[in-house]
């Protein structure tokens, strides 16, 4: 199983920067790889199918395929800041776009409904949309790195370096996200970002650091692995958003809930312990507090809250006097806008977000006619809404009611002398994280037994009891002497 390892590059800054991209004027320091253990309750990818909405952004893209900015299509004015996506591959090998695009579409559209659901339908993020298709589709910018992948690979400064002045003139504050395809030489799927931490970073309002951009995440794809293919319902949306959060300042460390130990200023700490969060897992031993789960998983595309508790670093009305009121509040960001502003990134709001159990949209299948003694199989049906497993239950009818076999619970089942003569059918349970449903198969045909029409012998005893009656059906002691009361009761039947 993949891993997710999020690294945040942390830059401590004690003033405001001078340029929007100040905040790559000090080069910062790999401090945390963020497993995809610390990160379980972070899990978009297992709801990722939910439907989409009315006016909701399309999991699909489309549009063509552009090494340039698409201006000429864009749906935010110039002077608005946003979050630019890029795909980004080396010289040395294939260009996968076409592989990748739908589902950076789909991470951005999932994002942004969870958005504007954890506030309240008010708010989502700035992000460059709009392609010759339509405003509703990504403006991704393809970057062909000029070096082979051994320049790059597991180098954010690299990437970065280059990738930033394919970008062109930034007429606005501008963030980017970068899909480095096959840049990964660990092993397994990571992503790294920054952000500021410290005074600057913690500053109420609009003199943060972070609204003036200049702020970066890469997410490394390994080398060899299979890219998400048409019609992908994101790739790790839950780590794009993660990332994105700590690009917009999430979280400080004087936040009520940081990981911070106190009287320390230590980079390896920026996230928070109070879950079910998006943002928050301890980092190790050393972290502030233990992780508590305060919040429930609220199910749907992000099972999690987006600032649990609303005390460390996103709430849309934070009460007077409380921490987020005179400190760095990423509601407040220049680079969320008003879902009116943004339409229809919001997706109307909380639809399509509540949780989204299993469906079954075909049953599940006894695969083939049952014989006592010989192996009989199934499928698990066809489901939406993403089941993560499945567990299985073969039954048998018995007076018209179906009952449960005991220790019966693979894919597969051998008929016992028991079950000669019923019919069969096997029940499969599927689960997500919002739930489980269950669905059934149709009856199988009547189990046949697995000796007829091999040659039998029966002895004397076995078809003649001591007050001369067959103990076997006639038919089944041919050759075998045989009263005339039982001969007729066999030719009746």
């Amino acid at each position: 199983m993949r891993r997710l390892l999020l690294i945040v590059t942390t830059l401590i800054a004690t003033a405001l920067p001078a340029a929007t991209a100040a905040a790559h004027g000090v080069e910062g320091a790999v401090t945390h790889w963020d497993t995809r253990a610390e990160l379980a309750f972070v899990d978009v990818a297992a709801t990722a199918a939910a439907a989409a909405v009315p006016g909701a952004l399309p999991y699909e893209w489309c549009g063509e395929a552009r090494t340039t900015d698409n201006t000429a299509n864009d749906v935010l004015p110039a002077s608005s800041p946003r979050f630019k996506l890029v795909y980004a591959h080396p010289a040395d090998r294939p260009d996968r776009f076409a592989a990748w695009a739908d589902a950076l579409q789909a991470n951005i559209a999932l994002i942004q409904r969870f958005m504007a659901s954890q506030s309240g339908g008010a708010k989502a993020i700035r992000v460059d949309m709009g392609t010759s298709c339509g405003p509703q589709y990504l403006d991704i910018q393809v970057v062909h790195l000029s070096g082979p992948r051994s320049q790059y690979v597991d180098n954010f400064s690299a990437i970065t370096r280059e990738v930033e002045p394919r970008l062109g003139n930034a007429t606005a504050p501008r963030n980017v996200v970068i899909m480095a395809d096959t840049l990964n030489g660990l092993g397994y799927d990571y992503g790294l970002g920054e952000n500021v931490l410290g005074p600057a970073g913690d500053r109420r309002g609009a003199a943060n650091v972070h609204n003036y951009g200049g702020f970066a995440s890469v997410l490394f794809s390994r080398d060899g692995s299979q890219a998400p293919g048409a019609g992908s319902r994101g790739w790790w949306p839950e780590g794009f958003l993660h990332e994105m959060s700590h690009n917009l300042g999430a979280v400080q460390w004087s936040a009520p809930h940081s990981t911070q130990p106190a009287g320390f200023a230590n980079p390896r700490y920026g996230h928070c312990w109070q879950g079910a969060d998006v943002m928050c897992y301890t980092e190790d031993s050393g972290a502030s507090h233990a992780m508590q789960y305060d919040c429930p998983r609220v199910g749907g595309a992000i099972p999690q809250a987006y600032d649990c508790g609303r005390d460390d670093y996103f709430n849309p009305s934070p009460a007077p006097g409380t921490y987020l009121a005179s400190n760095w509040n990423v509601y407040d960001s220049a680079f969320l806008a008003p879902c009116a502003l943004i339409a229809p990134a919001c997706g109307g709001g909380t639809d399509g977000l509540a949780p989204t159990p299993p469906v079954a949209t075909s049953s599940p299948l006894v695969a083939n006619a049952p014989h006592r003694g010989n192996k009989v199989g199934s499928d698990t049906g066809a489901w939406r809404n993403g089941p993560l497993t499945y567990s299985y239950r073969w039954q048998r009818e018995k007076k018209g009611k179906w009952q449960s076999i005991s220790g019966a619970t693979r894919t597969s089942y051998v008929p016992t002398k028991a079950d000669r003569g019923r019919r069969l059918r096997i029940q499969v349970v599927a689960t997500n994280p919002d739930g489980s449903a269950s669905a059934v198969s149709a009856p199988s045909s009547r189990v046949s037994d697995g000796m007829v029409g091999r040659a039998q012998t029966f002895s004397s005893s076995q078809c003649r009891s001591s007050k001369d009656r067959a103990r076997r059906p006639a038919a089944k002691c041919r050759g075998h002497r045989t009263s005339k009361r039982a001969s007729r009761r066999g030719r009746a039947r």
